[in-house]
């Protein structure tokens, strides 16, 4: 039987963020379900408007979930119980939009998302799109890391590294983003200076 090493091998690589991602939750909530949906709907309506105002076509911004929940709030009766009242019907609309990194370009949209009167919940994420080539380099970096690890071993166990056996291919898939942070807070947008992916 064969002697074998088993290692894992751990990569790691660093490259410029070129993608900016906003994504915003738009929620309405009413009583009645067909206000609420066209509550939502003209909220929609308002940061589409705004963002192609600035340049954005309308199919920029992409819906990717949308959830309709009723929602309920505990009241105290008048003996003291608590109970379940309706609040009513709560649309949750999750929409995202994409485009080139660029500093003053996404304070320009931050400024006109909150001026749509949708009032979204924004979160503002910062990536690459050529995602393929940096999982590539991970499992370049990952596969060196390994073969160094193996040669290690061997030559302080006083034998010779035979042939490559196998490979567990075990990528797990992860969102390559920054850890470049956008704050906003009473109205004072800023971006702290990591300017870079690491993995």
């Amino acid at each position: 039987m064969p002697r074998t090493i088993t290692v894992t091998g751990v990569g790691s690589t660093r490259v410029s963020p070129d993608t900016t991602v906003i994504t915003m939750v738009l929620r309405s909530l009413n009583k009645d379900y067909a206000k609420s949906v066209a509550e939502s709907a003209e909220q929609l309506e308002a940061v589409k408007s705004a963002l192609c105002a600035v340049g954005f076509r309308k199919e920029d911004i992409k819906t990717t979930s949308f959830n309709i929940v009723t929602e309920h709030e505990s009241v105290r009766d008048e003996n003291g119980n608590y109970t379940e009242k309706f609040k009513g019907y709560s649309c949750i609309n999750n929409i995202k939009l994409e485009f080139d990194f660029d500093s003053s370009r996404l304070s320009d949209v931050v400024a006109t998302i909150a001026s749509s009167l949708s009032d979204p919940q924004i979160n503002i994420r910062f990536t690459v799109r050529d995602s393929e080539s940096v999982k590539n380099a991970l499992l370049t970096d990952a596969a060196e890391n390994a073969r160094k690890k193996a040669e290690i071993l061997a030559s302080a166990s006083g034998v010779s590294l035979g042939l490559l056996l196998s490979v567990d291919y075990s990528f797990r898939d992860r969102e390559l983003v920054s850890r470049t942070e956008y704050m906003m807070d009473n109205g004072v947008m800023a971006m702290k200076a990591s300017r870079s992916l690491d993995f």
